[in-house]
């Protein structure tokens, strides 16, 4: 009975090492799926862009109203945000008016490609 133990418990140890091993040296993937951060450092790594000011996670479109989340505020067309205005909201994208500069905001980032 006590070489069934452990052989059973070599057996064990060995899927388990084996099943860490796996997991270990697997390469962490990005999900295109989850929303950008709102957290900016402000500091770059060499190769990196700059955080953008205003980040557009989903936008609302129904007959009464329109409604965009940007940086984690609900706002509607007209309303302020960081200093710039909305001006337009769309199901793809929302206009900003900072100052006398027009900024597009886009839902998805360009370097999400569609499969045809």
């Amino acid at each position: 009975m006590r070489t069934v133990n452990i052989k059973f418990t070599q057996i064990l140890l060995l899927i388990v090492t084996i099943f860490c091993h796996g997991s270990l040296s697997a390469e962490v993937l990005k999900d295109p799926t989850r929303p950008p951060s709102h957290r900016f450092s402000g500091i770059e790594a060499p190769g990196t862009k700059a955080a953008p000011r205003w980040v557009l996670s989903s936008t609302l479109i129904a007959p009464a109203r329109r409604l965009a989340t940007i940086n984690g505020k609900t706002v509607g067309v007209g309303q302020k945000i960081g200093g710039a205005r909305v001006m337009e909201i769309n199901p793809s994208h929302v206009a900003l008016r900072d100052g006398d500069k027009d900024i597009i905001l886009e839902l998805l980032p360009t370097d999400i490609k569609r499969a045809h």
